[in-house]
Parts: structure tokens; sequence; C-alpha cells
């Protein structure tokens, strides 16, 4: 099971990063330039959660490839933003940070095309 802290820490070691507790939220928030790239903390239901943004066609082709995994952002643009239960089993950490890349990439103003790849195989 993949456990907040190592969420945390792989969106902290991204160049230029900023990491802020936000209470009103009851939330983790982790910028890049200012703007957030994710979030984590808990839904309405008090699931666990981090809301990564990545291009609408990629967030829509995630959330049908991963259902158990993947919803539309929790409290976010549904367009924009991905809710991740990370700590559900089965999910694979690898797939995770490369969700953390996209959204760092594309909030740094870094990626102008997405790609990705879906394997079904967890």
């Amino acid at each position: 099971m993949i456990t907040i802290q190592e969420i945390l820490d792989y969106a902290k070691s991204k160049n230029g990063a900023e990491y802020e507790y936000k209470e009103a939220w009851q939330a983790d928030v982790i910028k890049v330039k200012g703007k957030m790239f994710a979030f984590a903390g808990k839904n309405k239901a008090g699931n666990n959660i981090v809301n990564l943004k990545n291009d609408p066609s990629a967030n829509q082709e995630l959330r049908e490839a991963f259902p158990d995994f993947v919803a539309p952002g929790y409290y976010s643009n549904k367009d924009h933003w991905n809710s991740w239960y990370y700590d559900k089993k089965g999910l694979d950490i690898s797939l995770l940070k490369e969700q953390i890349d996209d959204s760092y990439e594309l909030v740094a103003g870094n990626k102008k095309r997405y790609n990705i790849t879906i394997n079904n195989e967890l």
C-alpha cells in the first residue's frame, strides 16, 4: 500500500516544489511557481486522496482504465483534476509517480503534449 509520506516526499523532491499545510482544507499542498500541482487530504466520505492535474482527455482515459483508483477531482475542476485513492490495495506506485510527474510538468509549464500509456495489468 502506498503511504501519504511516499507521495509527499516524491512531490516535494521536484525542482522548485514548495510544501504547505492548508489548515482550512486539512490538506497537504504542493506547489511549483506558486501554483498547486498536488494536494492530499480526505474527500467528503473520508477516503484518503491525492488530487493531481492533467489534460482533460488523459484524465477521462485514466478514470475509465482505473475506476477503482481514480475519480473526478474532489473539490476541484472535474475536467482538469483527478482524485487518486492512493491507499487502495493494488495501485502501482510507479503509475502514481508518473501522474505526479505529469501534474508537475503541466503546472510548471514544461509539458506541451500528453501521451499516456495505459496498462491495465495491476
